[in-house]
């Protein structure tokens, strides 16, 4: 609708207004008059009186008087218009009600704020920051082969800065489907590390490299001194869990920390899922050289390829074995095992000890618990 008809239909509706509005006025004064002069005459003497009385209701100055008004009032808006108004296009007088109260504009959603970041990004490469945003939405996405391609540009951007390769490398273990740091993320980890020393990411991740090259010394002094830096309850009970589990390796005995909540190291202990590990005869049977270790995986369903939590056995293997797998067992303190309504755990027996997919693993079938389960068996098989 244009500014005419919008003016046009304004100055209708008030003039019909107006109409009825004067229409019921209607002389009143002088009928009210006129009436109390025939209520005080009698006969002959009211006849002047009723006479005026018909003159004044055959009067068209009703219509006459209307007409001139809305004649008035079309030219009279469009000039109240153009004074206060000129200067706002028609386009932008919208309602209040079509915006929000606090910025004008409706929000975007998560999937145009990412499509305008690519626009951005096209436009302006070079932006190391949105470079890092959109690698950090292209992570929460799952899209990782987008989330190294925007980590592989900020590395070029920033080429040693600590951040930008732990993230890097983080994307390319992701990316890589393996669920291991082994490799080409290992070396972005390292140039990290000796960039920035405490840099906290790259310090736990580089404890979990120590842990999967079987260097169980290194990742208990790496997790030890990150474990100093750390505040969170939360994060220092996880830290704390993998330090042992690299002291264990070493036939040392666990450790305790007094600032950590008593009732919050209890519960990481006795929640989670027992474990049963098999094997058929012709595993049990073989030889294995000493480095041999079973890997127990829990994964997301449906999610990347990187396990939630994983606990290693080491020889001797006393078939069958039982394990519990609960949050202790977390590799990544912001994706808890217990916070997952349902999981796929699996097994293999790395004939290396290494937790890097090799060809003569022997997995175990995957199965899908919920939380109500308590336990789980699982069997290796040729």
């Amino acid at each position: 609708m244009n500014e005419f008809l919008i003016y046009a239909v304004i100055s209708l509706l008030s003039l019909l207004m107006f109409y009825f509005w004067y229409q019921r006025q209607g002389h009143t004064s002088e009928k009210k008059w006129l009436l109390e002069q025939l209520n005080q005459h009698s006969g002959l003497e009211q006849q002047p009186y009723v006479d005026a009385l018909k003159k004044i209701n055959h009067k068209s100055s009703n219509l006459t008087t209307t007409v001139w008004v809305g004649l008035m009032l079309i030219p009279a808006s469009f000039a109240i218009d153009y004074i206060w108004f000129q200067d706002i296009p028609i386009d932008q007088r919208v309602s209040a009600t079509a915006v929000t109260p606090e910025n004008g504009s409706k929000a975007p959603d998560l999937a145009s704020a990412i499509t305008q970041l690519e626009q951005k990004l096209a436009e302006n490469p070079n932006d190391l920051e949105g470079q890092m945003l959109y690698g950090r939405s292209m992570m929460s996405m799952q899209r990782f082969d987008y989330a190294v391609a925007a980590y592989q540009k900020a590395n070029q951007l920033a080429p040693n800065n600590a951040d930008v390769l732990t993230e890097l490398a983080e994307a390319i273990a992701f990316r890589n489907n393996t669920g291991s740091f082994l490799g080409e993320p290992e070396q972005y980890l390292k140039q990290a590390i000796e960039i920035n020393p405490n840099q906290q990411k790259a310090m736990w991740l580089q404890g979990i490299v120590y842990y999967e090259n079987l260097n169980y010394i290194e990742a208990e002094n790496i997790w030890t001194k990150l474990l100093t830096q750390i505040e969170s309850p939360n994060i220092k009970t996880t830290i704390i869990n993998q330090i042992n589990q690299a002291r264990v390796a070493q036939n040392k005995p666990v450790i305790n920390d007094g600032a950590i909540d008593s009732n919050t190291s209890m519960n990481a202990a006795s929640n989670g899922y027992l474990v049963v590990v098999d094997a058929s005869e012709s595993i049990k049977n073989m030889t294995l050289q000493p480095s041999a270790r079973i890997f127990i995986y829990a994964k997301q369903v449906n999610g990347p390829p990187m396990p939630i939590a994983a606990a290693p056995i080491t020889q001797p293997f006393n078939w069958p074995m039982s394990i519990r797998l609960n949050d202790s067992n977390n590799l990544n303190p912001e994706r808890k095992l217990s916070s997952f309504e349902q999981l796929e755990i699996s097994a293999k027996l790395s004939l290396s000890g290494s937790a890097t997919p090799q060809a003569d693993d022997i997995d175990s079938e995957t199965q899908i618990i919920s939380k109500q389960s308590a336990s789980i068996q699982l069997t290796l098989t040729k």
